[in-house]
């Protein structure tokens, strides 16, 4: 996955505290390397050479700051954060300044907010009694995030996270089972028709009936936005537009999922507004675009990466992808009950931090919990059986079988449906009127006789339109290349 956690990995960080502009010690520590080359083996990824000489330049210089700044640093690389919040710890203890700002960086992320505000004034304290230093101030964007990350501890929604489940990033989709009702999710190569443009990573969702795809490209900027394309009357593809290039706010729009009403869609994105590398956004379409997006929140979304959502209304399933247990090159499915309106979790709960970062799952339960129907819904539908009763059941020549209006692509095929069914339903009813009276004339009633012969003709007439209905069906799907 090309996206990278802000504020988090290990280059952004070692960039933001300010190490570079250090004055550090070129002097060669015991294993041959200056402070300023285990720097440069954290920034390019040598974690096993930058642990081999951290443990030499610390015993080479004990009392460096700088190294015990270097050790949270790698710490932080390979994700131990609990070993990076003692070194620095250490780091300031030894006079470095720099390390508050990664102290609050590690607290956002454990959602401890008192803790990383105090950090923050710290740091911006100490710069303010050293002004004669002109020491930059490089705690804007870890403020800007704590900012953040406080306004949505407030309105953590109650959701239940029934399941989740670990798989590899490439291969996440596989862990999504939708009824065909809430569409599809796949790949460009799967799903898209010959000649669209995409750009990877990303995912293409397709509406039921087939008759829309959207899915994310980089534009000339080479920045993700989400577009679409429709199929025509003629079974033709239109020419792909862009969905809305405001949505990403000039940042990556990806991983699309529209919902069955047409108008709710929810994306990724790692704009101004995200914790940190994707979150997961929501927009609405009014008829003629859709309007500005807004954050779902927690715990949907976290420091890292969190992105396709998706929800099936017929199982009442829904799911997102996250980064946030860091994996390495795998990711967490987590699998939820949407709820039909936004219920947010009390502020004096003592389990909020909890809820919001997904520490357990089961701190989402119910104390009755039960999902046994929720596991039966998505056994079925691993299976391939139908969720949704089928409308009706019609067989085209182009080999698709039709079992819903939706499925039309078009209108007037669809129109003509619902005149066939509800001529259906009235001729279903003749017959089972004409049964008994025939049952009645059987019996030695001959009053219904004339009855019986108006409706036997009428029955004839019915089921030769029925005939003509059902031709004039499929011609019209077919864009009437059909004899």
């Amino acid at each position: 996955m090309k996206y990278y956690f802000k504020y988090i990995t290990a280059i952004t960080i070692l960039g933001m505290t300010g190490i570079g502009a250090i004055s550090a010690p070129k002097a060669k520590t015991n294993g041959g390397k200056t402070i300023d080359e285990i720097e440069l083996m954290i920034r390019r990824g040598a974690l096993e050479e930058a642990y081999s000489a951290l443990d030499s330049a610390s015993a080479a210089q004990p009392k460096n700051a700088q190294v015990d700044l270097l050790k949270g640093k790698y710490y932080v690389a390979i994700n131990d954060d609990a070993n990076a919040r003692k070194a620095f710890e250490e780091a300031h203890r030894k006079g470095s300044n720099d390390a508050l700002l990664s102290l609050a960086e590690i607290a956002v992320r454990e959602y401890r907010v008192d803790d990383a505000d105090s950090d923050i004034e710290a740091y911006k304290a100490y710069i303010a009694k050293n002004k004669r230093k002109k020491l930059v101030d490089n705690s804007a964007d870890i403020a800007s995030q704590l900012t953040r990350t406080r306004s949505m501890l407030d309105r953590v929604e109650k959701i239940v996270v029934f399941d989740s489940i670990t798989v590899d990033k490439e291969a996440f989709l596989e862990a999504y089972r939708l009824s065909p009702e809430s569409g599809k999710l796949g790949t460009p190569g799967d799903l898209l028709p010959e000649g669209i443009e995409y750009s990877e990573p990303t995912v293409v969702y397709c509406t039921e009936d087939g008759r829309e795809m959207m899915w994310g490209a980089q534009n000339e900027e080479s920045i993700f936005t989400l577009r679409s394309v429709h199929r025509l009357a003629d079974n033709t593809w239109e020419q792909q537009a862009n969905v809305g290039d405001h949505l990403g706010e000039g940042y990556d729009a990806n991983y699309p999922f529209l919902m069955p009403d047409g108008v709710t869609l929810y994306f990724a994105s790692d704009n101004a507004e995200s914790l940190g590398g994707l979150d997961i956004f929501v927009s609405r379409n009014n008829g003629t675009e859709y309007l500005q997006a807004q954050n779902v929140g927690m715990p949907y979304n976290s420091p890292y990466d969190d992105y396709m959502l998706a929800i099936d209304e017929l199982t009442g399933v829904g799911y997102w992808a996250s980064d946030r247990n860091r994996l390495g090159d795998k990711v967490t499915i987590y699998m939820f009950k949407p709820s039909a309106s936004r219920v947010n979790v009390d502020l004096d709960d003592p389990t909020l931090a909890r809820r919001a970062s997904l520490h357990s799952i089961r701190d989402t339960w119910p104390a009755d919990a039960d999902f046994s129907d929720i596991h039966r819904a998505l056994d079925a539908v691993q299976r391939g059986e139908k969720q949704g009763s089928p409308q009706f059941e019609l067989s085209l020549p182009d080999g698709r079988v039709l079992t819903r209006y939706a499925q039309f692509t078009s209108q007037q095929a669809s129109d003509l449906m619902e005149q066939y069914q509800s001529l259906r339903a009235a001729t279903d009813a003749a017959r089972a009127r004409l049964s008994q009276l025939r049952v009645r004339y059987g019996q030695g009633d001959k009053s219904v006789g004339s009855e019986i012969l108006v409706m036997e003709n009428d029955m004839a007439e019915a089921e030769a339109q029925l005939r003509r209905l059902a031709n004039d069906v499929v011609r019209a799907e077919m864009g009437g290349n059909v004899k």
